[in-house]
């Protein structure tokens, strides 16, 4: 597959935390711990049910950084539970 074939099909966009909706909920596909040139922070990959995409109606996924003073709230086993789909 031609590299700019693969740069089309990426299907997630990157957004900040505050541009997402109050009260709504956001289900957790993966977390994970990484690290920025800003430090330690926590990576959700999250389904946004409203967004739908255009080319096969498939929620769309979204990918958010979440603010530094959650990678105390986050353990490990936490984000384990996430990625094996034990925590909803």
């Amino acid at each position: 597959m031609a590299l700019s074939q693969r740069f089309s099909d990426v299907t997630y966009d990157i957004v900040h935390v505050s541009s997402l909706e109050v009260n709504r909920k956001y289900p957790i596909v993966k977390a994970e711990r990484v690290r920025t040139r800003y430090g330690e922070t926590i990576l959700l990959s999250i389904r946004d049910l409203l967004g739908l995409s255009v080319s096969d109606l498939t929620p769309q996924l979204l990918k958010v950084f979440l603010p530094k003073l959650y990678v105390m709230v986050f353990q490990d086993e936490d984000i384990s539970s996430i990625n094996e789909g034990q925590v909803v």
